[in-house]
């Protein structure tokens, strides 16, 4: 870690050399070219003007040429830069990832254990299972028994509400067809005449 922090550091002044470097750069262009704007200026007084203003261009590429040489260069330095801080950034990362204790592999055995789910089921005896069989079948026949005199029973009770409907209709009917005869037992006698006669008062005297 400490040839890391080194390389930190060193790499922390080199981008403030090239910071430095830049700013010296473009204070020397920008002078130049005031320089030359002010020359162009005084070729458009003078005769021949083109032939003015091309050798001023040209003094004044020639000037900038060593400008972008040097801005070039620093473009480089900054690019390996960026490729020393990467590669030192993976290498932090490895070394870490190596500092990192290590889970043991587990043996063969213990991860089939683990990856088998417990089956109680599956790892039952036959015995075992037949006799789990038997008594739910058992279980079954019975709760079938128990249920067999409750339908019984049920039956019954509708059988006898059914004949105590009936026998109830049958003297509703019978008493109708009573009330029909006597009735019509009635109407004959109006209409035959015949009117019964009161019964004597008991005490009173026969007339004579």
């Amino acid at each position: 870690m400490r040839w890391l922090l080194s390389l930190l550091a060193c790499l922390h002044f080199v981008v403030l050399a090239d910071d430095a470097e830049r700013a010296r750069i473009a204070a020397e262009r920008q002078a130049l070219v005031e320089g030359f704007v002010q020359e162009e200026r005084e070729c458009q007084q003078r005769f021949a003007v083109t032939a003015c203003l091309d050798d001023v261009r040209s003094r004044r590429r020639a000037a900038l040429a060593p400008l972008r040489a040097r801005e070039l260069k620093l473009d480089e330095a900054d690019r390996q830069q960026r490729a020393a801080e990467r590669r030192a950034a993976i290498e932090a990362k490895q070394r870490a990832q190596a500092a990192l204790p290590t889970t043991p592999p587990q043996a063969p055995e213990l991860r089939s254990r683990q990856a088998v789910p417990s089956a109680p089921a599956a790892s039952a005896t036959p015995a075992a299972a037949a006799a789990s069989a038997a008594s739910a079948a058992s279980a079954a026949s019975a709760a079938v028994v128990e249920r067999r005199p409750a339908t019984a029973d049920s039956r019954s009770q509708a059988a006898r509400a059914a004949e105590r409907a009936q026998a109830a209709q049958r003297r509703r009917d019978e008493a109708e067809a009573t009330r029909v005869r006597v009735e019509k037992r009635l109407a004959e006698r109006e209409a035959a005449g015949k009117t019964v006669s009161p019964l004597p008062v008991p005490g009173s005297a026969p007339g004579r």
